[in-house]
């Protein structure tokens, strides 16, 4: 069984931006990405979630083997010319790794509900 690298740029998801958030005790560099303007997010019960889709590369580039592209809804995609097709910006790359390379560990990180973000008095969580 093949491990693979996947390297995604967030900041190509339509309507994503970087911006710095004061908090109560400082400043963070944030990425914003409205989720309901971004094809390929989904926001359910349990979490927010980005469905990607990666295609098989005919002459692979840089060792990646396939590009990484958000994965449209069926209908959209159906309605879509080939034109807007191709036009679905490429997010990342995937290549397979080695053994030999250690998997990034998970890292503890304090979960904040959705809503606490969106506080008018600007309460954010740092």
């Amino acid at each position: 069984m093949a491990n693979y690298s996947i390297k995604v740029d967030l900041q190509k998801l339509q309507g994503a931006f970087i911006q710095n958030l004061t908090g109560r005790t400082e400043t963070k560099r944030c990425l914003i990405i409205p989720v309901d303007d971004c094809d390929g997010i989904f926001v359910g019960e349990k979490g927010c979630y980005l469905n990607l889709t990666a295609f098989e590369l005919d002459n692979p580039h840089y060792s990646d083997t396939h590009c990484v592209k958000v994965d449209i809804p069926k209908e959209k995609r159906e309605a879509m010319t080939e034109q807007q097709k191709y036009a679905v910006p490429i997010l990342g790359g995937m290549k397979p790794f080695g053994a030999s390379q250690q998997a990034q560990p998970k890292t503890n990180v304090e979960e904040h509900p959705f809503e606490e973000f969106g506080k008018e008095d600007g309460n954010l969580p740092f």
